[in-house]
């Protein structure tokens, strides 16, 4: 699987170097993905959910004023997030309190000060004077050395953390999605959206926080990074077949 993500990520990267239209509309397509993946957080039916109408300005019925104001929100948090990765910005603590930030509404923002019990993951997390340190220390470890190559499995380890610590007092499970799928571009990989349901997803994460079924999620993580980078470049192939003229 490594072999084949590393081949397809130099396609892609050779795919998208050839069309600025092209590069525009999977840089689209991966906001959509992004949005879609952190509403798995908030919504049952995150994966039902019309983002690219949202985005076109349309106002569905079904979906909550709380998720409308979300995904405006996160769209800024995005454009930062690629502002960060076309200056070869690495994930940093700092990163993520400007998104809590834009998200929360909140210019000053920072680290959570109670500690809640996180009832959707089972799970008590860290102490909240501890959350910096824990916080620096995870993020270190993914850029050391010593952490190895596989992109995935520091992603996987990136969202577990960030659930583990739990650093804000909101928007903690959205900005751990953020995390991960901010990695995997960061590395040339595609951002994914999460498919599978709210409860599976609560259950997997809980129990991996429990030390549990860690495999099972991180092959999840593979195939799901898999078959979006297969659909990317499916897609690429068939635009270069019959490019649109840019309008001048």
């Amino acid at each position: 699987m490594h072999e084949k993500l590393y081949n397809m990520k130099k396609e892609l990267a050779g795919l998208l170097r050839s069309d600025r239209l092209l590069r525009s509309a999977v840089k689209e397509v991966n906001k959509i993905d992004m949005i879609r993946g952190s509403l798995i957080v908030r919504n049952p039916k995150h994966d039902e959910i019309a983002v690219d109408e949202i985005l076109k300005g349309e106002l569905p019925r079904d979906v909550p004023v709380k998720d409308y104001v979300f995904i405006e929100n996160f769209c800024k948090v995005i454009n930062v997030a690629y502002n960060c990765l076309e200056m070869g910005n690495y994930l940093d603590k700092y990163l993520l309190i400007s998104a809590y930030r834009i998200l929360a509404e909140d210019e000053n923002g920072y680290f959570r000060k109670t500690n809640p019990v996180v009832y959707s993951f089972n799970h008590v997390p860290t102490y909240s004077l501890d959350v910096e340190e824990k916080l620096d220390e995870s993020l270190r470890r993914v850029y050391s050395p010593e952490a190895g190559n596989n992109v995935i499995l520091k992603a996987m380890y990136i969202h577990n953390k960030l659930i583990e610590i739990y650093p804000f007092s909101e928007y903690s499970g959205e900005l751990a999605v953020f995390a991960m799928n901010y990695y995997l571009m960061e590395n040339g990989l595609a951002p994914i959206h999460m498919p599978l349901s709210r409860e599976d997803y609560f259950n997997i994460v809980g129990d991996c926080l429990k030390g549990q079924r860690q495999e099972e999620f991180y092959h999840f993580l593979c195939r799901a990074v898999y078959d979006k980078m297969q659909g990317t470049i499916d897609a690429c192939e068939e635009y270069l077949k019959n490019p649109q003229t840019e309008e001048r």
